[in-house]
């Protein structure tokens, strides 16, 4: 090569920043590796942080789509002592018959919800609203009670004031690390005859799903239902683990224990509707 075709070709920048970004990967895993343990503490405060602020703005219009489904569920299927997995912003406790409720235990994993939890709450008419000790340190419980843990390691609170005549869930079993283990755990919190009360976004099923209610639209299901497995690992990056491929109904029909398990599938063609299909409905727990 001329001296001149050298000069022509110039300095090799793709390379130095090739080599460059191989450097400050490598670095970065390094790194990584070296205070994982800390990263990950760091890293989910983030993901907390982000997701509370989007879920604060999506929550209206989740309440939109399922209120109309969701509140006579909550107002004659919810009583007694009560737990809530995930409950987020607390705004469906306002659908309650606060009447037919006694002791109130709200498991949200995500601190920056819990202000606003405890406001809906006295909103929704509990006058004692604390935290379990454990969780917070110096405080006391009352009927509506904040215990900051999920089910896939049960807190001792949650425990110690089982068995519970109703555990419910909103829109949160789409997130759970393990759905089979988290409704085995359910399960296992609620008295025989117990109910445990639910709407849950899933997976779009096949047209021969028997529980799809009579006004639920026509949909391209086989299309719909690839397009959420492909989205999923994506999207639950940026949305606190939420998985659009959930088959939740499908995993209670099949699950042992329950005396009956009754739902029904709302389907929507809306574009902004069709990625979320959910089922809502009961489980009765067999009595002995």
């Amino acid at each position: 090569m001329t001296p001149v075709q050298q000069h022509r070709e110039g300095y090799p920048w793709r390379r130095v920043l090739f080599g460059c970004s191989v450097v400050l990967l490598c670095w970065g895993i390094g790194l990584y590796r070296e205070y994982q343990e800390i990263a990950d503490v760091r890293i989910k405060q983030v993901q907390d942080w982000a997701y509370a602020k989007t879920w604060t703005l999506a929550s209206g219009f989740t309440a939109e789509r399922v209120d109309s489904f969701r509140a006579p569920l909550w107002k004659n299927e919810i009583s007694g002592n009560v737990l809530e997995i995930g409950p987020g912003l607390g705004d469906s406790l306002l659908l309650l018959s606060r009447e037919r409720v006694g002791r109130y235990v709200a498991l949200e994993p995500n601190r920056h919800f819990h202000g606003a939890l405890a406001d809906n709450a006295k909103r929704a008419g509990f006058m004692s609203v604390g935290y379990d000790a454990e969780s917070s340190p110096g405080a006391s419980d009352g009927e509506f009670t904040i215990v900051n843990g999920t089910l896939d390691g049960v807190p001792k609170y949650v425990v110690e004031h089982g068995p519970y005549d109703t555990v419910v869930s909103s829109m949160v079993l789409c997130s759970v690390d393990d759905l089979q283990g988290t409704l085995e755990r359910i399960w296992e919190l609620l008295k025989p005859g117990g109910r445990f009360v639910f709407v849950e976004h899933v997976r779009h099923t096949d047209a021969t799903d028997a529980s799809v209610d009579g006004e639920s639209e026509v949909v391209n299901l086989r299309m719909w239902g690839w397009i959420q497995e492909v989205v999923t690992p994506v999207w639950s990056l940026f949305t606190g683990n939420c998985h659009l491929n959930r088959r939740t109904g499908e995993a209670l029909d099949g699950m042992r224990g329950w005396e009956k398990v009754r739902y029904s599938t709302r389907r929507s063609s809306k574009l902004k509707d069709v990625m979320g299909p959910f089922i809502y409905g009961v489980a009765f727990k067999s009595q002995p």
